[in-house]
């Protein structure tokens, strides 16, 4: 049987019965969505569902849940459909969110040939001000050494040096027009203020435009700015501390 034929298995009247329930559920609900599935086919395609599946005992038995926490109903059936068979069409991960929850999906199981081009899909994507704040929080939502952080922040770190350079003014003006930021977010960004100017660039031109910052001046900018935004006085050298390295 070929792969492509299997995703009738997964209509309400297949006479395959399912034996695995994934309880995805979205960042915006605490209702999780049930997604039934089979373990041969998910440890067919991934390593790491065969592992969880067949190497454990505990896990032998029928009716097994697997929980999925932040994670949007389609972006998973997308997943789940690319598994059984159906390719997967890029333009249907319509924004930065779909894109990133499908990476993690692909990252977390081990589909490696659909990681690459998911990733090769996020390093296209665009950063603009209406997702600006999405993306920094995504950053913070990245395991340590996921391939997709050093993307995030690649892509946040040329945004702000193309829209901020290393002026104080800029940066609460910066500030202003991106709203919703809420504390982690802000962090982050100020962690990443610390990257600008000073990563190679291809263009010389680019280089010449932005000169790398000390960190003196780094620390200078986030003060004055902490400073307007009438954070505690007495804080404040334990929050420059925690983003500039001297």
């Amino acid at each position: 049987m070929s792969q492509s034929n299997l995703l009738h298995f997964l209509a309400p009247n297949s006479r395959l019965p399912t034996d695995v329930t994934f309880q995805v559920i979205p960042s915006s609900s605490t209702n999780p969505v049930s997604v039934p599935a089979h373990k041969c086919f998910l440890a067919t395609a991934s390593s790491v569902f065969d592992k969880m599946f067949f190497e454990s005992d505990k896990s032998r038995g029928q009716g097994m849940v697997i929980e999925v926490k932040n994670m949007e109903e389609d972006v998973f059936r997308m997943f789940l459909n690319h598994i059984y068979g159906k390719d997967l069409v890029m333009e249907e991960l319509q924004d930065v969110p779909s894109t990133f929850g499908m990476f993690q999906l692909t990252e977390k199981y081990d589909i490696v040939e659909l990681k690459e081009k998911i990733l090769a899909r996020m390093k296209s994507l665009t950063v603009d001000k209406g997702n600006f704040v999405t993306i920094v929080n995504l950053v913070g939502l990245c395991d340590e050494h996921s391939e997709v952080k050093d993307v995030l922040q690649s892509m946040v770190s040329s945004y702000l040096q193309e829209n901020l350079g290393m002026s104080v003014s800029k940066l609460i003006m910066f500030m202003t027009e991106h709203g919703g930021m809420d504390g982690q977010a802000m962090a982050s960004v100020l962690d990443m203020v610390g990257m600008v100017g000073g990563e190679e660039e291809d263009s010389k031109e680019v280089v010449q435009e932005s000169p790398a910052v000390s960190p003196q001046s780094r620390r200078g900018i986030v003060m004055e700015f902490l400073e307007y935004c009438d954070f505690p006085g007495d804080k404040l050298e334990e929050m420059v501390n925690m983003f500039i390295d001297d």
